[in-house]
């Protein structure tokens, strides 16, 4: 049988570790106390976060086809220094190349102005994003973009 006093301490200890979890989740020391005896916590990723990856990845595979039309309708222009780093940013946010069955011929304008938006796009999305390490992605996403767009620029 438990006695009043065994009840009532374990009662006491529950809501006051309860207190202590909900202070430590609304001051945001939870990781810091969880770290502190041993604990590896793993924060789970951000919905918004996960979104704007998703759409930088599809982004980019149509991006990547687009620079693999402009490279096959301009044989004596050597665009493959802008394919290989559209393709380590399609990897960078885990995407895949999209299907390439048929290409419709792309100027070098067009591929400038694409590579433009893109580093448009991702600068945006690097403002939107919740995580420091996403934010420096999108933003050397962009940089890089952007260098590309000059450099298709000075090919044309």
């Amino acid at each position: 049988m438990i006695t009043r006093r065994v009840l009532l301490g374990t009662g006491a200890a529950v809501v006051g570790a309860g207190g202590l979890l909900t202070v430590g989740h609304l001051t945001h020391r939870l990781d810091d106390v969880a770290d502190a005896v041993g604990l590896d916590p793993k924060p789970l990723p951000d919905p918004a976060d996960t979104r704007i990856v998703r759409r930088a990845a599809r982004a980019c595979a149509t991006l990547l086809t687009t620079v693999e039309a402009a490279a096959a309708a301009n044989p004596g222009v050597d665009l493959a220094p802008v394919a290989a780093i559209v393709r380590e940013q399609l990897a960078a946010v885990g995407g895949s190349p999209a299907t390439t069955a048929s290409l419709a011929p792309v100027t070098l304008d067009a591929l400038e102005q694409a590579l433009s938006n893109a580093a448009a796009d991702r600068a945006a999305d690097a403002v939107d994003a919740g995580s420091a390490a996403l934010v420096r992605v999108l933003a050397s996403m962009s940089a890089g973009q952007a260098q590309c767009a000059r450099a298709v620029r000075r090919l044309a």
